[in-house]
């Protein structure tokens, strides 16, 4: 336990909360692959948890904060909150990447790289910190992490509404989104999002839904035009 200890303390110092069940912060690093290679537990149950914790935590917050904004645009902040690309920022911050355990044949694939893979993590940390600290010190820790934010950036966040209006207000016409890819399992679909404007490619999006997929695309899309 001592070694675990030692090995774990840059991420804790990072993440700003010392666990006192290190073996709960080695599950939430724990790949699939490696589990199943060494019989134990991995990331995943963690994940299911940390995401509702997660989703309980942003909801409350803004909520609270934001009293004049109506439901429509809290969904919108949430997701962007939550989403995948903003996860897995957050994952590559914390060198998530470094202490994931996967097993030797994903090793060479990159896999503990992945924006899917880091941003699992992070809601399985987030798991392990809320079983360990409970809900008090979960919250705590992601609000902590949270993105800074404010409302003026609703155009970005609900970048396919921005988009839209965009090439309404030019040429009467709209952009047209394209699932260009789907990958993965069942529980952890992987998506790609294409959108165009008469059949000029302006952005490339990915995540775990098609939605915020094509909430990415029309965000890569926004900042290849220079719109914003």
């Amino acid at each position: 336990m001592k070694g675990m200890g030692k090995q774990y303390k840059p991420l804790e110092e990072a993440l700003g909360y010392e666990f006192r069940d290190k073996t709960l912060l080695q599950q939430a690093l724990t790949h699939r692959s490696y589990g199943a290679a060494v019989g134990g537990k991995d990331y995943e149950r963690l994940e299911f948890l940390g995401d509702a914790v997660l989703q309980l935590v942003v909801s409350t917050y803004l909520y609270s904060k934001f009293s004049n904004l109506r439901e429509g645009q809290l969904a919108k902040i949430r997701a962007y909150l939550v989403s995948e690309p903003t996860l897995a920022e957050l994952g590559k911050k914390l060198k998530l990447d470094s202490f994931l355990r996967v097993g030797k044949g994903e090793e060479q694939t990159g896999v503990h790289q992945r924006a899917s893979v880091l941003c699992d993590v992070v809601e399985a940390v987030y798991g392990a910190v809320y079983l360990d600290g409970g809900f008090a010190e979960a919250e705590r820790i992601i609000l902590a992490h949270m993105p800074e934010w404010d409302p003026s950036q609703l155009p970005l966040i609900d970048a396919k509404t921005t988009l839209q209006e965009h090439f309404q207000q030019l040429s009467q016409k709209t952009p047209t989104y394209t699932l260009a890819e789907e990958s993965g399992p069942a529980h952890n679909k992987q998506f790609v999002v294409e959108v165009r404007f008469e059949d000029e490619l302006l952005g490339v999006g990915y995540g775990r839904s098609k939605k915020e997929a094509a909430q990415e695309a029309a965000r890569a899309a926004l900042a290849n035009l220079d719109i914003l």
